[in-house]
């Protein structure tokens, strides 16, 4: 199936690159890691937002954790190339899935880590889209549902965890993949939906309601999409 670009995530991370590059060549100087080539920038950007807090955390020496940055910088350039060349019809969708999954990019940080890296790293990449749904889920109910209390506010991001970061891994080999999974987060909303009326107030019921609509917008769209390509 034909993968779809986070847009809004990597025009934010360019954004951030950019005004980064103005800050410093303004002052005279060039940023940390600075490279002509836009991809490479590209790469390290999105790279430092996936897994620098890994990186970050790893007990090994100063040099060593360069070296893994670095190999996952190089992992991140392979993708936007091959996102390039899939969009010229260069390369094929199983070709850009490859180069992506994170399995890809274990076998290359397999030749420089060591065995308990790469458990951490297992354990890193386990977690981490739950970390990042909920994350998500905080900054939005946040922006479009104010009017929560506190409580309320992790009860809602308490259900919606539990019945929508399931823990599924979003390898979908198929458009029919694709179809199935978004039925699955359609009915996992509903049943959240079902759990977080019984447990609030009509008032903040609607507040509540201002988020979970702006969702079910989302994943109606995503299905219609995903059906449109079959």
């Amino acid at each position: 199936m034909r993968r779809l670009l986070p847009l809004p995530s990597l025009m934010l991370q360019f954004c951030l690159l950019l005004l980064l590059s103005q800050s410093a060549l303004a002052q005279g100087t060039r940023p940390p890691g600075y490279t002509d080539n836009v991809e490479e920038q590209m790469a390290q950007m999105q790279a430092k937002v996936r897994y620098g807090g890994f990186v970050d955390s790893l007990a090994a020496g100063t040099e060593h954790r360069a070296e893994i940055d670095s190999a996952i910088t190089a992992v991140f350039i392979e993708r936007i190339k091959a996102s390039r060349d899939r969009s010229s019809g260069r390369a094929s969708a199983v070709d850009l899935e490859e180069i992506a999954s994170a399995a890809y990019l274990r076998e290359q940080l397999a030749t420089i880590m060591t065995a308990e890296e790469l458990a951490e790293l297992d354990r890193y990449e386990a977690t981490f889209r739950q970390r990042q749904l909920r994350n998500n889920f905080t900054l939005q109910l946040s922006r479009v549902a104010g009017g929560l209390t506190e409580e309320n506010r992790e009860i809602v991001l308490e259900v919606l965890m539990q019945h929508m970061g399931a823990g599924k891994e979003q390898v979908q080999a198929s458009n029919r993949d694709a179809v199935d999974e978004s039925q699955r987060q359609l009915q996992a909303l509903m049943n959240a939906r079902m759990e977080i009326a019984g447990r609030l107030d009509e008032a903040q019921l609607q507040e509540a309601e201002k988020f979970l609509g702006q969702i079910l917008s989302g994943l109606l769209t995503t299905q219609s999409m995903n059906e449109a390509e079959q």
